[in-house]
């Protein structure tokens, strides 16, 4: 559906299906490296694999160098296996419950390797069937004996990355129980079938041009939710997914500045997307909001917990968690987004706070390095603090506007009057205007009920792993993907239908290239008069209820990377009703897309 430039590139969404994803043929950046440091066993499974042969380490300290033959073991030394039983334990004991629903299941388990994720999916929910996608079945086999043993177990020596092999599972014979339904009840829930996959490697595979092979998987997967492809035939599937943590930011990203088109497809075909474990890393000084809304997101995240009764194993709290929990116990409320001078964690903080704190100023030499770096960073402080208040000055001010338009009892002066203050206050501030811009955007999508972004309707914080809980030691996520009902526009795909899919296609990537523009502008420059038609008529555009917009007010105006799913469904039906919008060879022709993906198999084989 999406031409995820970042992310995943649509010409690969449309290769046929042949030539889809054969993991005999990924790109690589050279041969995979390992080393020493990242090839430590812990735990006997751990032990196992690395008596196997297959992972060496090559470069690094300790890594042994020798001309000796060794027995050439057949497998993929990229893939990165769950090792820790007590990771699988914690993990069942947290989200278990949430998964009760599908006891007794049809379970497709693509890549589960050493099978210790495996193992235990299997014995808490005891399913009727279990197919194991494991294309170096030879190597793992021992590992997944003890699964192989139990009735409706059986292992299928082939690659679930290849939907040529994929779909050659999803036949009676695999799975008996599951038939696939009349189109119109393909939109319904099916707890009967759950798919769980390991898409984790390392070094990252790559696919032609692109870094890595995990994230187009993922958009894959999704996509075929809006297509009621592959196993989402069935009905809406429920999904875990294992992934490097380093290929989920563009699936969960914690800032507007992060929310890209990929991110944009989940929300509109997910009903959630939650992170149930996973590395915990401070987030990019570059990439970060304001801390009232990281704390505001935590303290509701913990809420949500507490509510659900939910326990995180002890050991494995994130510092999100952590710092919710302590701000819990005491009776100062702390700032409110937008309402309080706002503050962001920058690293030259803590290194003012170190300078200040290991040195009596007195003592230091004027002309020393200390000293010149202890005022350079008082000045920037200083500086910052002058400059995030200017910030919550202008949107004081807009937040005084939206509040006169949502009255009844305001008069058009005083709005008028209102609207002038905040314009003259902009002009004002033209130096940090673009920061401005960026500060009240991460404030609008956190007010909107629920949050916009999925990181921040999150049910509960995800719990931290360890690089020893993997083999080799690189820590991954587990995604817990629920997919939902999709809105039928976006169902529309190929030359036998309306082509509103293909063109949504067409209209995010022309939109969100220029995501910092206004909506109109951009909207004009996609098609002349395309604005004229739609934002009149646009109501969750105005509806401040809805995330809605000041469409008229100079630096309020509504702009593509700001837009819900809800915004965006509706944009996509007034696009489809304006009487004068392009056929879609034109639109094709307009923003430069090839026409070659656009084949008769449509958007995404089937």
């Amino acid at each position: 559906m999406f031409t995820v430039r970042s992310h995943v590139p649509a010409a690969l969404l449309r290769l046929p299906v042949s030539k889809r994803l054969l993991s005999s043929t990924c790109h690589r950046p050279g041969p995979p490296h390992l080393e020493k440091a990242i090839v430590q066993s812990e735990g006997p499974v751990a032990e196992q694999l690395v008596a196997t042969g297959l992972w060496k380490p090559t470069r690094g300290p300790g890594a042994k160098k020798t001309k000796e033959k060794t027995k050439d073991v057949q497998g993929d030394k990229t893939r990165v296996n769950i090792v820790s039983d007590g990771l699988c334990d914690d993990i069942l004991s947290y989200v278990g419950s949430s998964l009760d629903r599908h006891k007794g299941c049809d379970i497709i388990d693509i890549n589960p390797g050493a099978g210790v994720w495996s193992r235990k999916l299997h014995e808490r929910l005891q399913p009727r069937s279990h197919i194991l996608m494991e294309p170096d079945a030879e190597l793992y086999r021992p590992f997944l004996e003890p699964i192989l043993e139990r009735p409706g177990a059986t292992i299928v020596p082939k690659s679930g990355l290849v939907w040529r092999d994929l779909n050659s599972i999803l036949t009676p014979e695999y799975l008996p129980h599951q038939v696939v339904p009349e189109p119109a009840e393909q939109m319904r829930q099916n707890d009967t079938l759950l798919v769980t996959a390991n898409f984790s490697f390392h070094p990252k595979k790559r696919f032609h041009t692109f870094e890595s092979m995990a994230q187009l998987l993922l958009h894959q997967f999704v996509d075929a939710v809006r297509t009621s492809n592959l196993f989402q035939r069935y009905g809406l599937v429920r999904m875990l997914v294992w992934t490097r943590s380093d290929d989920k930011g563009g699936v969960i990203p914690k800032s507007m500045q992060k929310r890209r088109r990929g991110a944009l497809e989940f929300e509109l075909l997910c009903e959630y997307v939650h992170e149930v474990c996973g590395r915990d890393v401070p987030e990019s000084p570059w990439f970060i909001r304001e801390d009232a809304i990281i704390n505001d997101s935590n303290r509701t995240t913990l809420k949500r917990m507490r509510a659900a009764k939910m326990r995180m194993p002890a050991g494995r709290e994130p510092e999100s968690l952590k710092g919710a929990l302590a701000a819990s116990k005491s009776r100062v409320k702390g700032p409110v987004p937008g309402k309080s001078l706002p503050t962001f964690q920058r690293p030259f903080q803590a290194t003012l706070s170190d300078l200040e704190t290991a040195h009596d100023e007195d003592l230091f030499a004027k002309g020393s390095e200390d000293f010149k770096a202890l005022q350079r960073y008082r000045w920037r402080s200083s500086s910052e603090d002058r400059k995030h208040q200017r910030m919550l000055e202008l949107q004081t001010a807009l937040d005084r506007v939206v509040a006169l338009h949502k009255s009844s009892r305001a008069t058009p002066k005083s709005i008028e009057a209102a609207e002038a203050e905040f314009l003259a206050l902009c002009q004002g501030g033209q130096g940090m205007i673009g920061e401005f811009t960026t500060y009240k955007d991460n404030i609008h999508l956190w007010r909107q009920d629920p949050p916009l972004l999925n990181w921040d309707r999150r049910q509960y914080d995800p719990m931290v792993v360890r690089p020893a809980e993997f083999f080799p030691n690189i820590e991954c996520s587990l995604l817990d993907i629920q997919p939902k009902v999709v809105h039928p526009l976006l169902r529309q795909t190929g030359p036998n239908s309306n082509r509103a899919a293909d063109s949504f296609e067409l209209i995010t990537g022309s939109l969100m290239n220029q995501g910092t523009q206004p909506l109109g502008q951009t909207l004009d420059a996609l098609w002349p008069g395309a604005a004229d038609y739609i934002l009149p008529r646009w109501k969750s555009g105005k509806d401040f209820a809805r995330g809605g917009f000041l469409d008229h007010l100079k630096h309020a105006e509504p702009t593509a990377r700001l837009l819900n799913a809800g915004q965006w469904e509706e944009l996509l039906e007034l696009w489809m009703e304006w009487p004068f919008r392009p056929e879609f060879h034109e639109l094709v022709a307009r923003t430069q897309e090839d026409w070659d993906k656009y084949d008769e198999s449509g958007p995404v084989a089937n």
